[in-house]
């Protein structure tokens, strides 16, 4: 990716002006390892808010894909976010309809670096995942409590950019994988996933942004809230919006679900947590709003 991508020559520039004078982001032209997340997020905010907003333009497109290139070894850094949220929100923002390719095998080298972080090694302890569930959450300033949330966002971002752009033979196969991971908190934050962003795998909403009005999801992630309208510029489109999920993939979720998801593993997993008991606080009622929606009796 980085052999094809080069650095374009002239910086990349906002896409909220209103002014005579554009804000344009000259620190991308330098060594991007110095620089910080909260410097990288801002030209991918913008990048994202930009396409979904007004459209494709060509300057955010030849400079994200270049980013794409110099970021992913950085996907599991963060701060109060993860930089992997918004390269993935910016990536369909891009991208909204398919995966449009500078080069022959974009696609595939998309899937496979953006497509794997969340397996990355980085993030796992054996075949569990590295980002434990506290026993006070309120310790340490609430930094325990907000380890866990993070790693919910990234996952949101992984499974959408997977669902959405994994090429069609291999969309079941990676679903049953996604299932068959046994780490009780992978389960947890699919099992959340699966419930919070059901509205829009059944086709009762298009949007991602549709579900931040649930105050029970955590779906949608840092800088997707922006990933909504046609993506061609045009307010309030006609017909609808771009859906995010095609129905044939919005299908095939479901359709992995229900090859997984019985009686027996609900309550291992019931099972595997009770040891958390902060786990069991945050979740809430969701477990039995899980049992009720997909149906276990």
């Amino acid at each position: 990716m980085r052999e094809h991508l080069r650095r374009p020559a002239e910086p990349m520039g906002e896409a909220w002006f209103m002014g005579d004078e554009r804000r344009m982001f000259p620190l991308l032209l330098g060594n991007l390892e110095e620089l910080s997340l909260e410097e990288l997020r801002e030209p991918l905010e913008e990048i994202a808010s930009g396409n979904s907003s007004f459209g494709p333009l060509d300057e955010w497109t030849v400079w994200y894909r270049y980013l794409l290139g110099q970021l992913v070894p950085r996907h599991a850094e963060r701060s109060f976010d993860s930089l992997y949220q918004h390269l993935v929100a910016a990536f369909i923002a891009v991208h909204p309809r398919g995966i449009d390719e500078p080069y022959g095998g974009f696609a595939d080298d998309a899937r496979q670096t953006l497509g794997r972080c969340l397996m990355d090694p980085s993030r796992w302890t054996g075949d569990r995942l590295a980002v434990t569930a506290p026993e006070d959450p309120f310790a340490d300033g609430r930094r325990a409590a907000f380890e866990w949330t993070v790693a919910c966002g990234d996952f949101s971002a992984g499974m959408f950019f997977c669902a959405k752009y994994l090429g069609e033979d291999e969309l079941d196969g990676w679903l049953d994988s996604v299932f068959a991971i046994d780490c009780p908190l992978w389960i947890t934050q699919l099992h959340s996933w699966l419930l919070a962003a059901h509205p829009l795998l059944a086709g009762r909403v298009v949007e991602l942004a549709v579900l931040e009005d649930d105050p029970w999801t955590n779906v949608v992630w840092h800088g997707a809230h922006v990933l909504k309208g046609d993506f061609s510029g045009v307010h309030n489109p006609t017909p609808s919006p771009l859906p995010l999920l095609s129905p044939e993939r919005r299908e095939a979720v479901l359709a992995a679900a229900r090859r997984h998801v019985s009686e027996a593993r609900y309550f291992a997993w019931l099972d595997a947590i009770k040891p958390h008991a902060y786990l069991q606080t945050v979740l809430g009622d969701m477990p039995s709003r899980f049992a009720d929606e997909f149906n276990i009796a």
